[in-house]
């Protein structure tokens, strides 16, 4: 999941770069900024299931 959301923003960054338009600019922006913040929490629920995982279980 993490690959992908970089590989989307990537392409989004090339998208951009390729566009004159201002309007398709500010949507393909937008779901760049998108694709960062679920970088973000895809990241943090990773560290929280590792976390877990390392976890001393008593049952």
């Amino acid at each position: 999941m993490i690959a992908a959301e970089q590989k989307a923003r990537a392409t989004y960054n090339g998208l951009i770069n390729l566009s004159d338009d201002p309007q398709v600019t500010d949507v393909l922006r937008f779901l760049r900024e998108r694709e960062i913040v679920h970088f973000q929490r895809f990241g943090e629920i990773l560290n929280y299931v590792q976390d877990f995982i390392n976890e001393k279980k008593c049952y």
